[in-house]
């Protein structure tokens, strides 16, 4: 037979037990809770710079970030179509300005967070360093769908404004997006592509390289909004503000891109 204080010694030990069974519970749950995921549709252009802005969003705040990565196109389509992402990080302005329009982005999230920078570039010496040359002289000309992608609109303004798209359309390699288009000049599967300049940054320097004047396409201008059916919108709003901190934006400069505060 148990004496009294037995029983209360086993009450005691029962009920610290519970209790740290308890604080442990509050502890993980109110840290679960705290530590959130950002689910961001991020243009194919962009890549490599937010993997680094996604790890360093995630060092300063302890949450973490989901990147999906496609042509703006291809995302938008997916966006109209309900995917479950917090953030578009498009390669263009009027992607987002569309979704704002059909309310499916919050008006005042819109934000140019960096300005894209279009290269010709080639694995193989180039036969010269006049850009309309080079390019009559190629045999496959690699780039991204001008529908589509921003990048492609960029090459095929280009292309029209040195008058020879209807001389070269027949040699055009058409890629989904400007991914797709590095890879084809990458595979030799053209001889020289129209690619992003931070791809060129990201990947080497390899091969040759000839900027493309600005003054030969339309501003890329890149563009993020906050969709309005993310249900972390404060989380999302303080990535945004992140992306454009001078910090942040001194950092997407280093990889090929001309920043938003210049």
């Amino acid at each position: 037979m148990q004496s009294k204080a037995s029983k209360e010694t086993k009450s005691r030990f029962l009920f610290r037990h519970l209790a740290t069974l308890f604080s442990l519970f509050f502890i993980f749950t109110s840290t679960s809770s705290l530590a959130a995921e950002l689910n961001l549709a991020v243009a194919s252009n962009f890549i490599s710079p937010i993997k680094q802005l996604a790890a360093d969003f995630e060092q300063e705040t302890g949450h973490s970030i989901q990147l999906s990565f496609g042509s703006s196109g291809k995302l938008f389509a997916q966006i109209n179509n309900q995917a479950p992402y917090d953030i578009f990080l498009s390669a263009d302005t009027t992607k987002p300005k569309a979704l704002i329009k059909k309310q499916l982005a919050l008006p005042d999230s819109f934000q140019v967070y960096a300005r894209g920078q279009l290269a010709l570039w080639s694995l193989k010496p180039l036969n010269s360093s006049d850009l309309k040359q080079v390019l009559l002289n190629s045999r496959r000309i690699a780039i991204a769908n001008p529908k589509l992608a921003p990048y492609g609109k960029a090459a095929k303004e280009t292309l029209q404004n040195l008058t020879v798209w209807d001389v070269l359309k027949k040699k055009i390699v058409q890629g989904e997006n400007i991914g797709q288009t590095y890879q084809f000049v990458y595979s030799q599967n053209a001889d020289i592509g129209f690619v992003a300049f931070s791809q060129v940054l990201a990947t080497n320097p390899q091969g040759w390289t000839i900027p493309i004047p600005k003054s030969l396409y339309s501003e890329i201008n890149q563009a993020a909004v906050i969709l309005t059916r993310s249900k972390r919108i404060e989380l999302a709003q303080s990535f945004m503000a992140f992306l454009i901190r001078p910090d942040t934006q001194d950092k997407i400069a280093t990889f090929g891109y001309a920043s938003e505060l210049e």
